[in-house]
């Protein structure tokens, strides 16, 4: 695994662990259980949004000679927040099909979640994933071995296929999402990746997004209604000045305990 790759997995355990389910009458994923890169199950050929960067209303750093547009998440009186997110309908970026990253503990759907731990065992080892798609699953540049363990995990059909005109099935009762939140690495060359701790700030609260539903906008924009938390977390960037009370906004984040072998 690379260095940049090691680095980027850092950051994403604190923000994709902990994502508490939306509310459907079921117990919340088990998601502070991040052990390796197999827990980030990959995808490709689905859209999908990214909301690994939303929070404040106004812009954020960026790496030089880059730009972002605002990211907003507003809390609704539902417990959910309303975060504008980048959207990738087609799933492609920059001309080709991109993948993307479903950390196996937080599927919000909890049927599908049941399924693909089924088939993909608890920690995503069974199905390819961030890690086996980089070694053992690996023939060349887009070629996947054909092993029981490289094959893609059922979340991923759930995810849609814009190309087969096959929409998402993550939440089937809710027309209006057209998109998952998932995670990817484009746009890690715009962005600041790091971690900032916000767990002894008064009333700590952030929204939870991974997996959670997405109606596109305009600008290659989207919407996601994501779970909202109560408690402490840690944002998945890090640069000068970033504040954890962005208030009336919150950030896409996540809380990851640490365990005694990280303290």
């Amino acid at each position: 695994m690379t260095d940049r790759l090691t680095c980027l997995l850092a950051a994403l355990a604190v923000w994709c662990l902990g994502a508490p389910a939306l509310a459907q009458g079921h117990e919340p994923p088990d998601a502070d259980a991040f052990d390796s890169a197999t827990n980030f199950l990959a995808c490709r050929g689905n859209g999908f949004a990214l909301c690994y960067y939303s929070g404040p209303g106004g812009d954020q750093p960026t790496q030089p000679g880059t730009s972002s547009p605002p990211l907003p998440c507003n809390p609704n009186l539902e417990d959910t927040a309303a975060c504008t997110c980048y959207a990738v309908p087609s799933g492609m970026h920059e001309g080709e099909f991109v993948w993307n990253y479903v950390e196996i503990g937080s599927i919000l759907n909890e049927q599908v979640r049941h399924d693909t731990m089924e088939l993909c065992h608890e920690d995503g080892s069974n199905c390819l994933n961030m890690k086996n798609q980089r070694d053992i699953c690996h023939v060349e540049d887009g070629v996947i071995a054909e092993a029981e363990e490289c094959q893609m995990a059922p979340v991923c059909a759930a995810l849609g296929n814009p190309a087969a005109g096959a929409p998402q099935t993550l939440y089937p009762e809710l027309d209006s999402a057209t998109l998952i939140s998932t995670f990817s690495f484009i746009y890690s060359n715009v962005h600041e990746f790091g971690s900032t701790d916000c767990t002894e700030i008064e009333n700590p609260t952030y929204a939870g997004c991974m997996t959670a539903p997405c109606r596109e906008d305009e600008n290659g924009l989207t919407t996601c209604e994501c779970p909202v938390v109560d408690g402490p977390y840690q944002v998945g960037q890090a640069y000068a000045n970033l504040q954890c009370d962005i208030g009336p906004h919150i950030w896409s984040a996540a809380y990851h305990e640490p365990s005694e072998s990280e303290d």
